[in-house]
């Protein structure tokens, strides 16, 4: 399915085709350098963000998530494609993928990390986590620790996590004309659910 940006429909699915091409190759070479490990691979999931100000709200949301755990030492990767983020008014979405993005130049957000803490991945429950990592937006590496919770329920685990992220920390400029409407800070919620890989 393709969505409408403000750019001709051709353009947009060329772009999103190649940007799903970029996740997927991020996840082979993941799943290359861990061949032997516990992997369990993403199923769904969602990330959204949220921006306050008292002039404008802005929020949207992507279900375009590329994830994998490595079980057996606690390691996790995950992309996004930036251009799948929905937003309500196109106008928005046009203004985040072409001023502050740049979505056609960095076309994908990913982290690499690790989970601090130890889990019996076997064993239905809910775990609080710490994780530290690499954050990487708009083409710019930030290592962060964050908190979260861990819930592992049949074989399927399900990860949550809140944090937030400051937009100048990754290089990203809001014009001057509209600083006003979008927040130093953003409010990002990560949820992703998990099965075990197999090949």
């Amino acid at each position: 399915m393709c969505y409408s940006f403000g750019h001709d429909g051709n353009g947009y699915c060329a772009i999103k085709k190649q940007t799903m091409k970029n996740a997927a190759i991020f996840i082979l070479c993941v799943l290359t350098f861990y061949a032997k490990a516990q992997l369990y691979k993403s199923t769904e999931g969602t990330v959204s963000f949220f921006s306050e100000t008292a002039i404008e709200n802005i929020d949207a949301t992507s279900k375009n998530i590329e994830s994998i755990i490595d079980c057996s030492t606690n390691e996790i990767v995950f992309s996004v494609a930036i251009t799948s983020f929905q937003f309500r008014r196109e106008k928005m979405q046009e203004d985040f993928n072409e001023d502050y993005m740049e979505s056609d130049k960095y076309r994908d957000a990913t982290y690499k990390g690790k989970i601090n803490e130890k889990i019996n991945w076997k064993k239905d429950g809910t775990y609080k986590i710490t994780s530290q990592g690499v954050l990487t937006i708009h083409g710019v590496a930030k290592e962060r620790t964050d908190t979260g919770t861990v819930s592992i329920q049949g074989g399927k685990i399900t990860m949550k996590n809140n944090f937030l992220v400051r937009v100048a920390d990754h290089g990203i400029k809001i014009p001057q004309l509209v600083l006003y409407k979008v927040a130093e800070v953003v409010s990002v919620k990560v949820a992703i659910t998990y099965v075990p890989y197999s090949k």
